[in-house]
């Protein structure tokens, strides 16, 4: 049976340069339906953000996220992910918000993980929506949060 750290370990160990293109948003060729169609629980991109290492420091009122150098390679990199919004303004339409890779509205799913939540700032307004969505944006990775958010995509566009 596979746990989650040994999925996290086949995806570091897949991570040549072959492989850069499915971290990277490359084409999808899994999906319950064979055809490249990610449900968020398809997509293994969420394992790769399993990584990064966070702590808390209470006296400086902060989070900070230590990132493997395979994780880092991907800093600055076009990245696409499917996953879910999380409005983070008490709007129906924006250009920023969060994804995270379960619905924060499911009673039977667990919380998501710090990180297994992705900072999102659109190119423009995007409609709120309860369906898994395909955001594509630049990946930055943050060090130091108060927020707890230690990714982020910058110029996004949402699917």
């Amino acid at each position: 049976m596979f746990t989650r750290l040994t999925l996290l370990a086949v995806c570091l160990v897949a991570m040549t340069p072959a492989s850069a293109q499915f971290y990277s948003g490359g084409p999808a060729q899994w999906g319950p339906n064979g055809n490249g169609t990610l449900d968020h629980e398809d997509d293994l991109r969420w394992i790769f953000f399993h990584d990064a290492k966070v702590t808390a420091d209470d006296a400086k009122g902060e989070y900070q996220a230590t990132f493997s150098p395979a994780l880092a390679k991907e800093n600055g990199v076009r990245f696409q992910i499917a996953g879910y919004m999380l409005p983070v303004e008490a709007t129906t339409t924006t250009p920023h918000f969060v994804l995270t890779r379960r619905s924060s509205g499911c009673p039977f799913c667990p919380p998501n993980e710090p990180t297994e939540a992705i900072e999102i700032f659109a190119t423009k307004a995007v409609a709120y929506t309860q369906a898994p969505v395909t955001v594509t944006g630049t990946l930055h990775l943050v060090a130091r949060s108060d927020r707890g958010l230690f990714f982020r995509l910058d110029g996004a566009k949402v699917e």
